[in-house]
């Protein structure tokens, strides 16, 4: 199921754009450092998704700083959410949403501006927020 959800690469000529494989790692950093801080946990499902990504055997590092650059220079997540709005079934939604949630628990503390955020992301992929927290629940 979640293999469908990262086999996807859209390529743009406009630089605003990101390639597909980076979405997932963008919102999975803006997600992670919104409390203030990059947990070790987080760092470590970050560093997992790079890997799952990272092709012709780049290095992770080089992966995230990649994400970290672009998150860095954006002033807004709408790209990134254009893209999955205009790919994604809502069961990859429902996926990515449920890895997004996963990262927000991942330390055993659920930071008020994570939890947040991710709400708005359900938001912005126009999932309802009743369907947005019973994957947190089921994800808990």
């Amino acid at each position: 199921m979640l293999e469908n959800l990262f086999k996807k690469t859209f390529y743009a000529d406009d630089p605003r754009k990101v390639i597909q494989e980076d979405v997932i790692l963008r919102l999975m950093f803006e997600l992670a450092v919104s409390d203030g801080s990059l947990d070790k946990e987080e760092l470590v499902m970050l560093k997992e998704r790079a890997l799952e990504i990272s092709k012709n055997h780049k290095k992770i590092s080089s992966v995230i700083k990649q994400a970290i650059s672009g998150a860095e220079k954006s002033t807004s997540l709408y790209p990134t959410v254009q893209i999955i709005n205009a790919s994604y079934t809502g069961e990859q939604k429902k996926d990515l949403l449920g890895m997004l949630w996963r990262l927000v628990a991942v330390d055993g503390i659920i930071d008020h501006n994570e939890e947040s955020l991710y709400f708005k992301i359900a938001e912005l992929i126009r999932v309802k927020r009743s369907h947005a927290n019973q994957i947190k629940q089921e994800n808990s």
